[in-house]
């Protein structure tokens, strides 16, 4: 029997696993060009894409355990900035394949999505605790 949490493992492996073969697809006429670079420029670009994808990953798992845990109509506002992860990436690998020069700060954009995912979720966890609570006290007895 799988439990809820192992589901909750599965989605993140999952997701990791759509990041990290985003990443080879993304940043592989950018690793080809700079074959002819010294290791040390190598080793940055690589931090720096670890780093973006740890980000992305962590504000995305963020969304799913929403999703999983929220009722159907706050989950599917916490699902759309996966959505708009999923639209980013599609544009990015698109202009990418037609010119290979399109997009070389693709790595800054979906650091950009990751913070501000961040920060619409912590607005959505607000307002719901808002509504939340607010449906809770009912009326006031005199």
């Amino acid at each position: 029997m799988i439990t809820k949490q192992d589901q909750k493992s599965n989605s993140a492996h999952v997701l990791t696993a759509f990041i990290l073969s985003l990443l080879a697809v993304v940043g592989s006429p950018a690793i080809a060009a700079s074959a002819n670079i010294a290791g040390p420029t190598n080793i940055w670009n690589l931090a720096v894409a670890f780093l973006v994808f740890a980000a992305t990953a962590g504000s995305a798992v963020l969304n799913i355990a929403a999703i999983r845990n929220w009722d159907r109509n706050w989950g599917l506002i916490s699902g759309l900035p996966l959505l708009c992860l999923l639209l980013l990436a599609a544009l990015i690998l698109a202009t990418k394949q037609l010119d290979a020069t399109a997009h070389e700060l693709w790595a800054l954009e979906i650091f950009a999505w990751a913070m501000i995912n961040l920060i619409y979720m912590v607005t959505a966890m607000t307002a719901k605790r808002m509504f939340a609570k607010r449906d809770g006290e009912g009326p006031i007895a005199r």
